[in-house]
């Protein structure tokens, strides 16, 4: 068995945009499941071609630059239940040039790893 789940969605005004890939497989008894999700929210945005406005879009911006506003890593495993768990999510800030424009964009990203069978149980990890 090997089943995939992709959603691509963008709100109507082009500010966020959400990105799910999940897949579940069974191999030789051990059910993996994996997901990926990453959110992105533009928060504002100047166009390089006007000097007044990126000016003032720099000066809002690059005196603290891009953040990373949190990682985090958690990494589970139960060798009674043969249940392993993995999981890292990111959240931060980026900027993004795209042709004539300057975007401030917060971002956060999830990638999991559960895998539970019989296989797994009372392995030394």
């Amino acid at each position: 068995m090997h089943d995939i789940l992709f959603k691509n969605s963008t709100s109507q005004d082009h500010t966020r945009r959400d990105i799910l890939l999940a897949e579940a497989y069974d191999q030789q008894g051990v059910m993996t499941r994996t997901l990926k999700h990453f959110i992105y929210l533009v928060k504002d945005h100047a166009l390089l071609n006007n000097p007044g406005k990126l000016n003032k879009w720099l000066q809002k911006y690059t005196k603290n630059g891009p953040k990373l506003k949190n990682l985090s890593v958690l990494k589970s495993y139960n060798s009674k239940s043969g249940e392993e768990k993995f999981e890292v999510q990111i959240a931060g800030n980026l900027y993004i040039l795209r042709e004539q424009d300057i975007f401030n964009v917060d971002f956060t990203q999830i990638f999991k790893i559960n895998r539970k069978g019989d296989q797994l149980k009372h392995l030394s990890h």
